[in-house]
């Protein structure tokens, strides 16, 4: 494959990605009116587990042993501790409070990255970062001044960001392998499940199953386990493989975006003037950033 071709299938599969784990939204609101957000959790991981091993029932044999290190830390960071901190933060702070933070875990993903030598970042990557998060501040609050101090909640957030910073850095030492992406995904969902068990001890797990007899019900848990648990992480990981970890991590910046634009189609929102600056802001900030200019850091 040539390098124009891997660059646009790289950002095609990023933008895919992202556009479904947002466009999950609403399913996940419609389920967490009959599930807690652990149960939810742990249900849909386990959906998404099952439904790649009946894809492809093989076993995934390593080229190296200490490989297996990455998995674990793919599974711990990227599954568990990012998804159930997000959902402790949001039950702790205000969601606004949370959209920002997690929105700024392609900063944490680059100094990460820059740490561990495994991506040099370019100096308009943090130029476009700031940009983008004013543009996503704007969205969040619409020009309302609603921040508060939520320290729990808001400490909860960063957890869940950086959890995501680590799984995106680590990842690169897996897919580097090339390792098929079915069977590798699964892997490191394997172990965020297993890492998922000793919530059991703090969290009630006590699922309304009958709510599933519900068609609307058991198609948004479809849904989201097998799109959000299982195919996103696929194609999100072959981005990464294909574009590198800083370019496919731009991408969470057209979260609020998104989630806007999907609100406006569903649920028949309305756009206001200030929302329409901070998309426009946003979008500029992923352009800066995506631009390869000469000066490093």
């Amino acid at each position: 494959m040539n390098y124009n071709k891997q660059n646009v299938l790289g950002h095609s599969l990023a933008f895919i990605s992202v556009f479904i784990w947002s466009a999950l939204y609403v399913s996940t609101k419609i389920l967490l009116e009959h599930f807690n957000a652990f149960e939810l959790l742990f249900l849909q991981f386990i959906i998404g587990y099952i439904f790649l091993l009946i894809i492809k029932p093989k076993r995934l044999v390593l080229e190296d042993k200490k490989d297996e290190l990455y998995f674990i830390i793919c599974g711990l960071f990227g599954i568990t501790i990012y998804n159930l901190f997000l959902n402790i933060a949001i039950d702790y702070s205000l969601a606004s409070n949370v959209s920002v933070i997690i929105a700024a875990s392609p900063l944490f993903t680059a100094l990460i990255s820059f740490l561990l030598k495994i991506e040099k970042p370019y100096f308009n990557f943090f130029i476009g970062f700031i940009i983008s998060i004013v543009g996503i501040i704007i969205i969040t609050f619409n020009g309302k001044i609603e921040l508060q101090l939520k320290p729990l909640g808001d400490i909860m957030a960063v957890i869940s960001s950086i959890g995501w910073a680590v799984y995106s850095v680590f990842i690169v030492k897996i897919t580097d392998k090339k390792y098929d992406f079915i069977l590798s995904t699964r892997k490191i969902i394997f172990y965020g499940i297993v890492f998922m068990i000793p919530s059991f001890f703090f969290f009630d797990f006590n699922p309304n199953w009958a709510a599933l007899k519900n068609p609307i019900v058991l198609f948004n848990m479809l849904f989201v386990a097998i799109f959000a648990s299982g195919i996103c992480f696929i194609i999100w990981n072959e981005a990464t493989d294909l574009i590198g970890v800083l370019k496919t991590n731009v991408y969470v910046y057209l979260t609020p975006i998104i989630t806007i634009i999907i609100s406006i189609i569903v649920l028949k929102e309305k756009m206001t003037f200030i929302a329409f600056i901070g998309i426009t802001l946003t979008l500029i900030g992923v352009i800066v950033s995506e631009l390869r200019l000469n000066k490093k850091l």
